[in-house]
């Protein structure tokens, strides 16, 4: 315990002289630069996630549009390959044939009325 006592007593009669003085300036000058760098870097850094948040964003409004342009295509593909699917185009060559064919038809009956009519009236009786 005389040992702690007489301890104590050094550290109550702690004296700082010039030498003690002149370390705690250069502890308070040094801390003092290193926060000053640190702001300014902090500063930039803080500078450079804004610029990297303003060019995220444009990649984003870059890829959201070029995805709605995508998905447009794609239906757009899938239309035309419904629309040109063999079974449809199958379809549609079976229904032109019938129309045609109909048509052959009455342009046959449309000739037999011109011969009949002759561009005439015939008697009424």
């Amino acid at each position: 315990m005389a040992v702690v006592a007489s301890h104590r007593r050094k550290l109550d009669k702690v004296e700082f002289g010039v030498r003690e003085l002149i370390q705690f300036g250069t502890l308070l000058a040094s801390l003092a630069g290193a926060f000053a760098v640190v702001k300014s870097q902090l500063s930039r850094v803080i500078q450079d996630i804004k610029n990297m948040n303003i060019e995220l964003h444009d990649l984003n409004t870059r890829l959201d549009k070029a995805e709605a342009d995508s998905a447009v295509i794609k239906h757009q593909n899938g239309v035309f390959s419904t629309i040109l699917s063999p079974s449809n185009l199958k379809d549609l060559n079976k229904h032109i044939a019938e129309l045609q064919t109909e048509m052959r038809v009455v342009h046959k009956n449309l000739d037999k009325v011109y011969e009949m009519h002759n561009g005439t009236h015939p008697p009424v009786s």
